[in-house]
């Protein structure tokens, strides 16, 4: 692909800008654990000061909008509803 200009598109330097490291680190760990995980488990595995239930949450919530997370199951929680994400199933 290249830009009006002629140039190459410079694919190298948009996939770190547009896929966020926490995006990664989930589906990271989503595959070495192998089974689903809720953003409460994640924040024990993904061992991030930076990150909390709330951020992981939202980047699970946001890969699952794209189908590449998809929740599999949900249990109450004191008053609040626990998401387990997992790779979707092959159709």
């Amino acid at each position: 692909m290249t830009t009006k200009g002629g140039e190459r598109f410079d694919w190298g330097s948009l996939v770190p800008r547009v896929i966020h490291p926490l995006k990664v680190a989930s589906i990271e760990a989503l595959e070495w654990i192998d089974q689903p995980l809720s953003a409460s488990e994640l924040t024990k595995i993904i061992d991030n000061e930076h990150y909390g239930v709330a951020n992981i949450s939202y980047h699970l919530n946001k890969l699952a909008q794209v189908d590449a997370l998809e929740i599999v199951r949900e249990r109450q929680v004191r008053g609040a509803v626990e998401k387990f994400y997992f790779f979707p199933a092959a159709k």
